[in-house]
């Protein structure tokens, strides 16, 4: 087939950008032209990678900063923060993304974006839809965003989920959706029913192991489930100090919440301490955004400031972390029993099923941790012989995988005309 230019469009942190840049360097090897357009702190490493690179004028660093002063940990105030803080940054970002994409073959984001852009995306524009975790829905299982089912009706409750999480959307991003149409005039204006309709003829790749989520049998052709796109880093060298504290004593346990932000940084690293010391165990603690730290870290414990999953985690005696979809990803493959500690979006989601698996221990929700109760699931992670090999034989499978390849066939297949365009 010909050249066909795509626009890779991620709204959010690493884990977001990363996984969209390994599968836009597999459809460049196929030949395809990219362009990625993320937050500007994102471009020196994805030219690195080969790929152009067309900054938004919003750094989601700012944005984490801005939700790091807040409780973020009620489901009430989550929404506030939505409303209070997204519309302007959503809206300079959709006129950034239309800038970019008018000459684009295809534009290839996560569900979240049609949400608040669809107005004003051009028609002939054919959406190809990326999603980290599983939002098409079926009666098989519930939406990666809502929450756990309560009553007992499990096939009703599935369907619903995913039509609640679709509004949800809809309804929060209604502001920055009505204020780009006033930058765009004679931009059409779509019913909630119209974006179901969109959502359900554009095609959809989950990628996520189908080892972890297995395809549903009730999706349509256009739906798949094709692996992880996992990005390895071979040529990092790991500091001395960390190899120095990893050969000194038997393997630690990992414990990051990533890019989440947390109002009360230096509690929160205490929290983990006492944690570990009361489970008798070694510790990585991973900085992240939130900036954990303390002055009077004891021995067993290392502040780290970045490590590659791939390489660090299969070190580790178990991985605890915030449940984001990329980092889930990298605890299955690792092999080492996994604790999610969910702090919102699809996060329980995650938290549920490495439990599920038998590859982790029950999540706890971020606003429920206590040291007592991550003290006794690192016990269970690090002691459960059944879970270890469970996690051991998941990485097998996972590792048999070649998920970006998978998605680069599929992603063919619908440039080339076998699949439908979000028109049909």
């Amino acid at each position: 087939m010909s050249t066909v230019k795509l626009t890779l469009f991620a709204f959010g942190t690493w884990g977001d950008v990363r996984p969209l840049v390994v599968l836009g360097m597999g459809l460049q090897t196929a030949g395809h032209e990219v362009q990625v357009v993320a937050s500007p702190g994102y471009g020196d490493w994805v030219q690195a990678r080969g790929l152009d690179f067309h900054p938004l004028r919003d750094e989601v660093h700012g944005l984490i900063a801005q939700l790091s002063a807040r409780d973020v940990f009620n489901p009430i105030h989550q929404i506030q923060i939505v409303r209070e803080v997204l519309p302007q940054v959503l809206t300079r970002t959709g006129l950034d993304l239309l800038e970019v994409a008018h000459n684009s073959d295809a534009l290839l984001t996560v569900e979240f974006s049609l949400a608040a852009f669809l107005d004003v995306l051009p028609k002939e524009l054919k959406l190809i839809l990326i999603n980290p975790a599983p939002l098409t829905p079926t009666r098989e299982f519930s939406s990666a965003g809502a929450p756990p089912r309560r009553f007992p009706f499990p096939d009703l409750y599935n369907r619903f989920s995913y039509s609640f999480v679709q509004r949800m959307a809809w309804m929060l991003l209604a502001a920055p959706r009505n204020a780009l149409r006033k930058e765009r005039p004679g931009s059409a204006k779509h019913s909630f029913r119209e974006f179901q309709a969109v959502l359900a003829a554009t095609p959809a790749l989950t990628v996520v192991s189908p080892h972890v989520v297995a395809r549903p049998t009730d999706w349509a052709a256009h739906q798949q489930i094709t692996g992880y796109l996992f990005d390895d880093d071979p040529a990092w060298t790991p500091p001395a100090d960390l190899s120095t504290f990893l050969a000194a004593g038997e393997p630690p346990v990992y414990i990051g919440f990533g890019s989440m932000p947390d109002s009360k940084p230096q509690a929160t690293t205490r929290l983990f301490v006492d944690a570990v010391q009361q489970a008798g165990k070694r510790a990585v603690i991973l900085k992240g955004w939130a900036g954990m730290g303390a002055a009077d870290l004891p021995e067993s414990i290392h502040m780290l400031k970045y490590a590659p999953h791939n390489w660090l985690f299969p070190q580790m005696a178990a991985v605890v972390h915030h449940g984001g979809a990329g980092t889930t990803a990298s605890g299955f493959r690792a092999g080492a029993p996994t604790i999610i500690v969910p702090h919102n979006a699809d996060q329980p989601f995650w938290g549920r099923r490495a439990a599920e698996l038998g590859v982790g221990t029950a999540p706890i929700p971020r606003g429920k941790l206590t040291a007592a109760k991550l003290a006794t699931a690192i016990a269970q992670a690090t002691t459960n012989r059944a879970m270890q090999a469970k996690a051991v034989e998941l990485s097998q499978k996972i590792a048999a995988e070649d998920g970006t390849g998978e998605a680069v066939k599929v992603i063919t297949a619908i440039l080339d005309g076998s699949s439908p365009s979000r028109f049909g």
